[in-house]
């Protein structure tokens, strides 16, 4: 009998570390210029992606090779990104096309925050823990982001005090609260279409992911919570060009909790409240950042979810034509 368990434990056992699953993501660009011997020069940024809560990224190999490439990081919150810098006298002129791009491999993680340290034996919210406001990480997440994130729009402040007072200020109640209001008051549109700033968000009444992540984090920075922005690329790993954008926000002493509004719109018998199930590269955080280059200039991006591109040629006009591909399929881990 003590056999049979044994060897029952040890299949069970072996089940359990090959359900642990790991994806090659090749991310490739293609540029194609007009004319031959154009360039003065050619710069790519591309957001870089990194082991995190969401995922664990094993292998980064720089495409077609690593000469050309700086892997570089925003030093006040640590976002990398991946800076492609070439010349005149190292690109091949007589091409009118080139490739470049990256490889890696990414094991996904499930995330699903346990709230019972925050509730109350009835199952109410505690109070939230007072947040640190000189910290750096408070300040970047808090407040207004260009015209994205705008938590003192009056739209925003007449629907967050609304809430707020529902909840009887407390903190913690206003944030699900919220993700609950954006996913059953917005309606789905317009996707890859890049970000929209918050008043227009609200005037069309709707938008795609990045949309209902920018109202929901909006109506939580007009209650001085932290919020913030999450990238991701790739999609349920099928090959398509997918690119996917939630939202975090952050609890003292607890650390950032996911928030996917869009998903609870489309699935609303579904909660994704502290609760995500990735499939997707997490690439960056944040929006409307500050990126320093090779040229020893600062690039103002507003969202660095696919990649950004400039150059400077020698007789023009040159136009260049770019396109993205994100393959994908499961390995076994290198």
């Amino acid at each position: 009998m003590k056999k049979i368990i044994t060897l029952i434990l040890i299949i069970c056992c072996g089940l359990s570390v090959q359900s642990k699953k790991y994806y090659q993501y090749d991310n490739t660009f293609t540029f194609t210029k007009s004319q031959q011997n154009g360039y003065r020069w050619f710069e790519l940024l591309v957001p870089c992606p990194q082991s995190n809560e969401y995922q664990d990224v094993y292998v980064l190999e720089l495409l077609p090779n690593e000469k050309n490439w700086k892997q570089r990081e925003i030093e006040t919150n640590h976002n990398q990104y991946l800076d492609f810098y070439i010349d005149s006298v190292d690109l091949n002129n007589d091409n009118l096309t080139f490739h470049t791009g990256y490889r890696c491999i990414m094991s996904p993680k499930s995330v699903d925050v346990n709230f019972n340290s925050l509730k109350k034996s009835d199952g109410n919210w505690k109070h939230m823990p007072e947040y640190d406001t000189s910290l750096l990480e408070y300040k970047e997440n808090t407040g207004r982001s260009g015209d994205i994130i705008v938590p003192d729009n009056d739209t925003i402040q007449e629907i967050s005090n609304k809430l707020f007072k529902e909840c009887s200020n407390n903190k913690l109640a206003y944030a699900e609260a919220c993700y609950e209001y954006v996913a059953a008051n917005y309606e789905y549109m317009n996707p890859y279409t890049g970000l929209h700033p918050v008043s227009e968000i609200l005037r069309i009444g709707g938008g795609d992911c990045g949309s209902f992540s920018t109202v929901y984090i909006s109506l939580l920075r007009a209650q001085g919570i932290p919020a913030r922005h999450v990238f991701a690329i790739g999609g349920d790993i099928d090959g398509r060009k997918n690119h996917h954008v939630w939202a975090e926000f952050y609890i003292p002493d607890f650390g950032w909790i996911p928030v996917d509004a869009t998903y609870r719109h489309s699935n609303p018998w579904e909660d994704y409240f502290g609760k995500f199930r990735n499939k997707w590269l997490v690439v960056q955080k944040g929006v409307a950042m500050e990126y320093p280059i090779t040229t020893g200039d600062i690039k103002k991006v507003n969202s660095m979810q696919t990649y950004v591109y400039w150059y400077r040629y020698k007789k023009g006009p040159l136009k260049i034509k770019s396109d993205q591909s994100v393959e994908t399929r499961t390995v076994s881990k290198k």
